[in-house]
């Protein structure tokens, strides 16, 4: 299953720069502030580091005949960022589309293979959306 081409992954990497700098931090981020918002806060403010961050990720991936990038052949990569561990979807998810998650949200693979990065088969949802998408897979 090739969800999108690798022009399509070109075509999202290069607006990540653009997505991070249009970031603020507006009247509704001050009423829901946390620790968890203000550390994807500052990891998107930080948008020249996180952009490189993100674009070695995908350089470096493993690319797939499905359409996949993984960033690991073993198990969905864990990386250390601004001392949190997170899941490189996560990152390339999240930061990569200058959003802040809920405590409920979370990145779900439309490929349902938790390896892979590519920005085009990541979207986000709930954990029960994500639960039904294995089930009806």
């Amino acid at each position: 299953m090739k969800l999108l081409s690798d022009q399509t992954c070109q075509a999202w990497l290069s607006g990540v720069e653009q997505r991070l700098r249009r970031f603020f931090r507006d009247d509704l981020f001050e009423l829901t502030r946390t620790a968890e918002r203000d550390w994807w806060a500052s990891v998107i403010e930080d948008g020249a580091e996180t952009a490189q961050t993100i674009s070695n990720l995908l350089d470096g991936a493993i690319k797939c005949d499905d359409g996949c990038l993984e960033a690991s052949r073993q198990r969905a990569r864990r990386m250390s960022i601004n001392g949190k561990q997170v899941y490189a979807y996560q990152l390339i998810y999240w930061a990569g589309n200058a959003l802040i998650p809920s405590d409920d949200d979370v990145v779900r693979h439309k490929c349902h293979n938790r390896r892979c990065i590519n920005p085009v088969h990541l979207t986000h949802g709930t954990q029960l959306e994500n639960i039904n998408d294995t089930r009806e897979k």
